[in-house]
C-alpha cells in the first residue's frame, strides 16, 4: 500500500456532535476539496454512487492502491471527534498477515493525518481498519512505520454487506498509542488498497465527520 505518511509528503469512543460532512454530500465541486495519492501503483477508483437513496463514496480497488485525502488543519487541538458510516463487500480473506508488509492491504480504511514531517516516515497517522485476520480491538504499529498507527474496529465477514457507524476520540487514540497529546490534526483520508496481495475490494464511506475544538 501506499505509506499513510507519504500521502501529504508527496505533495474511548464518544458520538460526535453534528458537524459538516467531510463529502459535502457529494455537491457540485465536491472533488476540488480532494486530492487523490498514490505513487506506483494502479489507481483504486472512487465515485459517487446512489445507496439506499443517499449518494456514498463507493471504492473498487483492484490490485490498486490510492487514498482520498482532505486537509483539515487544526493545531493542537483540545478536542478531536471522528465519525464515519462505512460498508464492504467482503473481507481480503487470503491476505497473508496484516502486520507484514506483503500484507498491508485492507478492504476499508479511515485515516487521520498528525505531525507531518519533511520525513515522510517520521509523519504519524491513526489508521481505522476493517480487517481480515486482525480481531476487533487489535493495535499495532504499521509495518511501514512504528509511527502509524493500525487500529482495527471491524474484521472478518460477519459485517460484509452491511452499513457499520463508528465514532472516535481520535485524542484519546492518539494519546494510548503514541503517549502524548498530537501539535496538529492535518488531514482526512478514505481508502481502499490491494496492492501489495494482489487481491480486489470493494467500500462505501458516507458521513465522514470531524468535530475539533481549538485549544
Amino acid at each position: 500500500m501506499l505509506h499513510p505518511a507519504l500521502l501529504l509528503a508527496v505533495a474511548t469512543a464518544t458520538a460526535a456532535p453534528a458537524t459538516p460532512d467531510l463529502f459535502d454530500g457529494f455537491a457540485a465541486g465536491w472533488r476540488a476539496h480532494w486530492r487523490e495519492q498514490r505513487l506506483f501503483a494502479r489507481p483504486t477508483l472512487y465515485a459517487p454512487m446512489e445507496d439506499g437513496g443517499r449518494l456514498v463514496l463507493h471504492a473498487r480497488s483492484e490490485a490498486a492502491n490510492a487514498g482520498l485525502l482532505r486537509e483539515v488543519r487544526v493545531a493542537a487541538p483540545a478536542r478531536a471527534q471522528l465519525g464515519w458510516r462505512w460498508k464492504i463487500s467482503r473481507p481480503l480473506t487470503a491476505n497473508p498477515g496484516e502486520r507484514t508488509r506483503a500484507g498491508d492491504d485492507y478492504a476499508a480504511r479511515v485515516f487521520v493525518v498528525l505531525e507531518t514531517s519533511l520525513v515522510p516516515l517520521r509523519t504519524r497517522a491513526i489508521n481505522y481498519v476493517w480487517s481480515a485476520r486482525e480481531p476487533a480491538g487489535a493495535v499495532f504499529a504499521n509495518p511501514y512505520s512504528s509511527q502509524v498507527a493500525m487500529i482495527v474496529l471491524r474484521s472478518g465477514g460477519a459485517d460484509a454487506g452491511a452499513w457499520r457507524t463508528e465514532h472516535r476520540d481520535v485524542l484519546a487514540d492518539y494519546r494510548a498509542f503514541f503517549g502524548e497529546p498530537p501539535r496538529e490534526i492535518t488531514a482526512v483520508a478514505v481508502m481502499a488498497d490491494t496492492d501489495n496481495t494482489g487481491l480486489a475490494a470493494e467500500a462505501w464511506f458516507a458521513d465522514l465527520r470531524l468535530a475539533t475544538t481549538p485549544p
